[in-house]
């Protein structure tokens, strides 16, 4: 089922999401807006505010909406002074999208406080300085309230000795404890894992930690058990490192749980630098390196995660031996350009520790860019209950299977929109950390949530719902195309699709019979969808992992939905093709025009023709070219500035064939196969 939430909405309709309460607001009581009409910052500004007004504390004070509700490019931070004491008989509700509410004074809240930051979107951070405190009578929701699926892009920073205290504590975000600050929980800390989705609005563990850098954690007794486990998660972090329990002290005193880490790391001995992820690269992908410290109480700490104090003041910087091969940035990130080899390393400057650097280097192999057609089903069989995959070596292991009301007939495999799928073998696209899904198909009576294909997981509820999936419905509920990658249980709160509008000029204009390829390449950053050959979509914020978001990928469907409430679909496809790695636009454009049933072809040893009708150019090229992009440059040789053509291809009598405007000037072709 998709249901796309509105991240960017205003905090005053946001209201309309909290449920906690089981009766309206109390008579008398007052809900505080944040304008910043004033200054933009002071907490205690009237101005600041929409009644005119701060937020009284005594006992008037309901519910709090901090945030303009938009974000904006370089939000003020808002200040709760140390002479500030704020009390209120709800829910403190912000900071949002981007903005930064630092406390050095005291907060009490009656319900909860919830930060947001929308998934995608900017920031939200809430900095606890000093001998800050908050206390509340029910939750803290970091990032992820169970009412309103807000996004988990939330930093909440306690130092010196600020403290937290609260019934329960639901960490979507991420919670860093430094200094001596401390943060209590007196009955529950809501972690649910992805699959079982406790109170889950959009997190997994991929977007929480509970980061203890000096501070500590104080749970209900008896907890050391789930501690640990939340440790093996990768949940709790010392210093910023995951997965080791040797750095945690975890004691019981029969009352409570405390989880506590060293209080100094001592002198900084040297700097090394580390991998984040693979360190072979596709051209064009990413990856990350990540500078770390060697303390005298503590080795490999992610000098990213420290505060100003505890990493000395000092900042790192990253270098790539052959910046042509791959470039890195500020942040460590590895951005692979051309095949070869690079050596990144770090240094670390400016501190009270003095200056390093590092003491190795990490290797980063290039790779060419590839993709290669690993599952193909043309349905070309006359009848029967199995569709073979035509990929040579494949069949029958990754043959399809027909159920309820599928056919077989005219090369195509017919849908009937009641009870007819198709179901392919689990593991179809496991371990691939890029793939692109290609179909020719003729869509049927538009039922809104409809799924072309489907290849992830569901979950166990009695109407079970789709998890870890990536998918493509002709058309949602809200009139769009829709190439879906969602990520944890259920996968439509934490999607990060490819959405085209369906509705142009006020009318609905549905697919029909059309050819569509949806490409997910996280490494690059995006995931992308193509209609009849034309780039239609793209997302250029993705970070969910492929692989490890698909894991064993055990359910996979054309024509049926990872989501039990959705409808199948209605009507038929010609060409069903899967590929290993990313197809290029011009890949795309070349098998919209060679059509159904021809691929690329193989030779690399073609050449090009061209002929002036009409004042255009008019370029050829033999379909069984495995070259298929056409480039041009101005000039040759060493000021050559070669670039994608990008007219429309057609398939001519045996030929590709590009007409191009002709302009007077002086243009040179040539082909590459990418």
């Amino acid at each position: 089922m998709k249901s796309k939430k509105l991240y960017y909405v205003a905090a005053g309709i946001l209201a309309a999401c909290l449920v906690h309460t089981a009766s309206a607001q109390p008579a008398g009581e007052t809900n505080y807006f944040w304008s910043a009409g004033g200054d933009g910052a002071t907490w205690s500004q009237g101005a600041n505010w929409s009644t005119g007004v701060s937020p009284v504390n005594n006992g008037t004070t309901f519910q709090i909406y901090i945030g303009t509700g938009f974000p904006t490019a370089t939000p003020t931070p808002i200040v709760i002074s140390a002479s500030d004491h704020v009390i209120l008989n709800d829910q403190l509700f912000g900071p949002e999208w981007g903005e930064t509410l630092d406390i050095y004074g005291t907060v009490t809240a009656g319900f909860g406080f919830c930060p947001i930051g929308a998934v995608g979107g900017p920031v939200s951070t809430v900095n606890m300085y000093g001998t800050a405190s908050y206390a509340s009578g029910d939750s803290i929701f970091i990032g992820d309230p169970f009412w309103f699926a807000g996004g988990p892009n939330v930093n909440f920073n306690l130092y010196n000795s600020s403290t937290i205290s609260t019934h329960y504590l639901m960490p979507g975000g991420h919670l860093n404890l430094f200094d001596s600050s401390s943060a209590t929980v007196t009955i529950g800390l809501l972690a649910g894992t992805p699959s079982a989705g406790a109170f889950g609005g959009i997190s997994s563990d991929l977007t929480r930690w509970i980061n203890l850098a000096g501070g500590k954690l104080i749970l209900p007794t008896a907890n050391s058990n789930y501690v640990t486990t939340l440790i093996t998660r990768g949940i709790f972090l010392c210093y910023g490192k995951q997965y080791d329990t040797n750095e945690f002290t975890i004691t019981d005193d029969g009352t409570n749980t405390t989880v506590t880490v060293i209080s100094s790391l001592g002198n900084l001995n040297s700097v090394a630098v580390q991998p984040a992820g693979a360190t072979n690269l596709m051209v064009g992908t990413h990856q990350s390196a990540v500078a770390v410290g060697n303390f005298a109480n503590l080795s490999a700490v992610p000098l990213s995660f420290l505060d100003a104090a505890q990493s000395g003041g000092g900042t790192v910087a990253y270098q790539s031996s052959a910046p042509g091969v791959a470039s890195v940035s500020a942040a460590g990130v590895v951005t692979a350009i051309t095949p070869g080899t690079t050596l990144v390393t770090a240094t670390y400057t400016g501190g009270t520790f003095g200056s390093f650097s590092s003491i190795n280097s990490v290797l980063f192999t290039v790779t060419p860019f590839t993709n290669s057609l690993i599952h193909r089903y043309s349905f070309s069989e006359a009848s029967g209950t199995t569709t073979a995959d035509s990929v040579p070596g494949n069949s029958p292991t990754w043959d399809g299977a027909l159920n309820g009301g599928a056919t077989l007939g005219s090369g195509q495999v017919a849908l009937d929109g009641s009870s007819g799928y198709v179901q392919f073998p689990a593991g179809i696209i496991s371990g691939m950390d890029a793939v692109t899904v290609e179909a020719w198909a003729n869509i049927g009576v538009p039922m809104a949530n409809a799924w072309l294909f489907a290849f992830g997981n569901q979950d166990n509820a009695a109407s079970p719902l789709g998890m870890n999936y990536i998918g493509f419905q002709p058309f949602t509920a809200a009139a769009n195309a829709a190439s879906l990658f969602g990520m944890g249980d259920p996968g439509n709160n934490n999607e990060q699709d490819a959405l085209y509008s369906l509705v142009g000029g006020g009318v609905t204009n549905y697919l029909g019979n059309v050819h569509v390829v949806c490409v997910y390449h996280p490494y690059a950053g995006y995931v992308s969808l193509y209609t009849n050959g034309v780039l239609a979509a793209v997302n250029n914020n993705v970070t969910h992992p492929l692989a490890s978001t698909l894991g064993s990928d055990p359910l996979n469907y054309l024509g049926l939905s990872l989501y039990a409430v959705d409808p199948f679909l209605s009507g038929s496809i010609d060409e069903f093709r899967i590929y290993n790695g990313p197809l290029t636009a011009a890949q795309i454009a070349a098998d919209q025009a060679l059509g159904p049933n021809q691929l690329i072809g193989t030779s690399m040893n073609v050449s090009l023709s061209a002929s002036i009708s009409g004042g255009n150019l008019v370029v050829k090229w033999p379909t069984t070219s495995a070259l298929v992009d056409l480039i041009s440059s101005p000039v040759l040789g060493p000021g050559a500035a070669w670039t994608s053509v990008g007219g429309s291809l057609t398939v001519v009598g045996g030929n590709y064939q590009m007409t191009i405007p002709a302009t007077g000037s002086a243009r040179f072709f040539r082909l590459q196969q990418y």
